[in-house]
């Protein structure tokens, strides 16, 4: 709490995220909001992150050459993702060669692109994350902050 007694409305989004065990959704948020910004365009054209968990970042790289490349570059990438998400979030990345579904793009690459941000891509990752909320009004309301935020910087 604060001085006047309120408190700060980002702490009590964290905090309840966290109460309901979506904080760690909230962070794949993040992760997948700041991916390029972490390791640059020409990388997050050619991977994708998926799912963290128990502190274990999946990311899907489309050749076998840039996934040898990623693995070199792990530590630095560990570093950029914890300046974004915090200290222990990301402890490893496990690299996976596949297709990526979409390049990974910022939103407001997203939103210059597409007309309707609430992509049917967009809105599977969101139920993904919001898998474990029983109560679907609390549901539907960390729907819309969700979204809210991967549509804003």
């Amino acid at each position: 709490m604060t001085h006047s007694g309120f408190t700060p409305l980002a702490k009590a989004v964290e905090t309840t995220l966290d109460l309901l065990g979506l904080g760690v959704g909230f962070v794949n948020v993040v992760i997948h909001r700041v991916w390029s910004e972490v390791v640059g365009e020409e990388v997050a054209r050619r991977s994708q992150p998926g799912l963290l968990k128990n502190g274990r970042l999946h990311v899907t790289v489309g050749d076998a050459v840039w996934l040898q490349q990623l693995t070199m570059l792990k530590p630095r990438i560990l570093t950029g993702l914890e300046s974004h998400v915090g200290a222990g979030v990301v402890r490893d990345i496990f690299f996976i060669l596949g297709t990526p579904s979409m390049p990974t793009a910022r939103p407001e690459q997203i939103s210059r692109r597409r007309s309707h941000p609430s992509s049917s891509e967009m809105q599977g990752r969101i139920q993904e994350i919001l898998r474990p909320v029983q109560d679907e009004e609390c549901r539907e309301v960390l729907a819309r902050i969700l979204k809210k935020a991967w549509e804003t910087d």
